[in-house]
């Protein structure tokens, strides 16, 4: 930040400043100090004007254009599911073929060759950002096939927050995602069900908390095969609710109690049972689930009614059960449009 910042000066504000232009070097700090990840997209911005009236900055440009799409979409995955992204990233250009990144002093820094073609340039340095900056000391415990689908599907993600600025995200599919799933039948199916975790809130709010704990709970240690069978089997614990439709009939096992995970998961979704039983019969599940030794248990509900039942009954646990933590977040579900919904975790100490 305070490097873009000293270049920001040095190559901007003092020329502005020779102008006369305190107001809008007063401005431009305001901006800063209250967008400060957007700070590469406009300086960016100022490049590629640059570029365009024939000063050489073509590089320093796709630098920052890269550096402030990326910074964007992960500060929205961290709203979602706070720690799981490294936050910051350095583009370092070089004459070699081969990608190297690698971690230094809280930042991604990424080696590659400038191209061109400046969608492959962000789709290069978006692959290896979520390859090294999300959830390294998690993702080394999960099955090669499931670690890989993560990846692409983060991929997209982040991609997709940027599809009104560029044509990136059709690069990455035509030359990356669909010839590698075209052909790995497992890939396929594994990059399908965390799309649809995606589509219903619990890529962010289930998934990636957990691998994130996992990390927190087994890094540095080596990956074992028990280690590897045990996120496998949490993967295929979620893929029902990933496949929900509607009812409960879909789904069998409503906790997932391991050796290093233990979840559960709680739908409030039936009004007729409110009306009739009140929250009581909501309050004997979530019991069940923390005396099963689920040390989380999510709590997902939509529409208006459920949101204010699901705060109640979080408080209502927490009477009972003073050593619980809650935290609530309110977001939308893409089911054919947006949904209103909640995520409550309690969090058993």
């Amino acid at each position: 930040m305070w490097q873009t910042i000293t270049n920001l000066w040095s190559t901007y504000i003092v020329p502005i400043l020779q102008w006369g232009g305190w107001g809008l070097f007063v401005w431009l700090l305001w901006y800063v100090f209250k967008h400060g990840e957007k700070l590469d997209k406009w300086v960016a911005r100022i490049d590629k004007f640059l570029l365009w009236i024939g000063i050489k900055r073509d590089k320093q440009y796709v630098a920052r254009d890269i550096k402030g799409k990326i910074n964007s979409a992960s500060k929205k995955i961290n709203k979602e599911a706070e720690g799981v992204v490294t936050k910051g990233i350095d583009i370092v250009w070089v004459n070699e073929e081969n990608i190297e990144a690698f971690l230094r002093s809280g930042k991604v820094v990424i080696r590659m060759r400038h191209h061109s073609n400046q969608n492959k340039n962000v789709v290069n340095a978006v692959m290896y950002y979520v390859k090294t900056g999300i959830l390294h000391t998690g993702k080394r415990y999960l099955p090669e096939k499931i670690q890989l689908a993560l990846d692409f599907s983060l991929t997209k993600k982040i991609l997709s927050e940027e599809a009104d600025d560029g044509t990136a995200i059709d690069y990455f599919s035509l030359n990356m995602l669909e010839p590698s799933v075209k052909n790995d039948r497992e890939l396929e199916k594994r990059f399908s069900t965390i799309e649809l975790m995606e589509d219903r809130g619990l890529l962010t709010r289930i998934l990636l908390r957990e691998i994130r704990f996992i990390g927190k709970k087994l890094y540095p240690r080596t990956p074992t095969q028990e280690m590897l069978k045990e996120t496998e089997r949490f993967f295929t614990f979620l893929e029902p609710f990933a496949n929900h439709r509607g009812g409960d009939d879909d789904i069998k096992d409503w906790q997932f109690v391991d050796k290093d995970i233990q979840v559960g998961i709680l739908y409030v979704a039936k009004q007729d049972t409110i009306s009739v039983h009140g929250l009581e019969p909501y309050q004997k599940q979530l019991k069940k689930r923390i005396e099963a030794g689920c040390k989380r248990i999510y709590i997902f509900g939509r529409q208006k009614n459920n949101l204010s039942a699901i705060k109640t009954l979080t408080k209502l646990i927490q009477k009972e059960v003073p050593t619980v933590k809650v935290h609530r977040e309110y977001y939308f579900e893409l089911r054919g449009g947006k949904t209103s919904a909640i995520c409550a975790v309690v969090s058993v100490e």
